[in-house]
């Protein structure tokens, strides 16, 4: 019997960012920059080593592998916090058009390495929730810069358990449909209530037997109810008028700013 040695179960991060295609070249440069910049800083606030991850990019996006020494804890509560506040601070000074706005993907899962980055099938869950459409549908909410989905797996175990600060409330029950990929996941915008976002036409019913719901402890409807539009958030306003490309100047004490759209790293 062959046996795969590389074989291991690890938690997986998947990161893409908006509207990536329509940038001009420059601007293209600058995301890839701001995104390597946010994520830094949010695992250096959450006590997190980046360093040590194995990671697969992709210019708009990343695929991480993390070791098991990153409590999983930490990465869906911590993480994603910091994250979230980076985008903010990372965002306050640039258009709305400009602005870094991301979907996050979390799923525990295999992945070993491969000839051109990672295989396994926990790479691929983690691809399609991250690609999936009501994930993309949270962030057509221009005041939103970071849609979160996490795998039914990680919230069963982890929030649902009680491990984080996050309520199972927080998290809105979605249907993925992608692919060859069919599963429920688990659904948060950071600063805005997720069930009163509008999921409208994003999801469509799943046919096999709904799983158990580990917040009420029955089942999950094929699809769950979508609200109106709407965010805990208050609206930032109009956006600043368009001004010239500038420089982004990356500061690792704790700020991330966005005052111009060239890159400077102070090391």
């Amino acid at each position: 019997m062959n046996r795969n040695t590389d074989f291991s179960r690890r938690l997986l991060i998947s990161v893409d960012a908006k509207g990536y295609g329509g940038h001009t070249d420059r601007r293209q440069a600058a995301v890839q920059e701001g995104l390597l910049a946010v994520l830094d800083v949010a695992a250096r606030r959450a006590g997190l080593h980046r360093a040590g991850w194995e990671r697969q990019p992709a210019g708009d996006g990343e695929l991480s592998v993390l070791p098991s020494t990153e409590q999983e804890p930490r990465v869906l509560d911590d993480f994603v916090r910091e994250l979230h506040s980076a985008l903010v601070s990372y965002n306050e000074d640039l258009v709305r058009q400009a602005q870094l706005r991301l979907r996050l993907a979390l799923h525990f899962g295999a992945a070993m390495p491969a000839g051109n980055g990672f295989s396994g099938q926990g790479v691929v869950q983690v691809s399609r929730l991250v690609d999936s459409e009501p994930v993309r549908a949270i962030l057509a909410d221009e005041r939103i810069p970071l849609a979160v989905v996490i795998s039914d797996r990680l919230f069963t175990d982890v929030v649902a358990q009680g491990h984080t600060s996050l309520r199972p409330g927080d998290f809105r029950p979605i249907n993925v449909n992608h692919k060859e990929y069919g599963r429920r996941a688990w659904l948060r915008s950071p600063g805005f209530d997720i069930h009163a976002l509008d999921l409208a036409g994003a999801e469509r019913p799943r046919t096999h037997e709904p799983a158990s719901d580990p917040v009420s402890g029955g089942t999950t409807a094929t699809t769950p109810g979508t609200g109106t539009s709407g965010a805990d958030a208050a609206d930032p306003g109009p956006s600043r008028a368009a001004a010239p490309p500038s420089t982004v100047h990356t500061e690792f004490h704790d700020r991330v700013r966005a005052e111009n759209f060239t890159i400077v790293r102070n090391s």
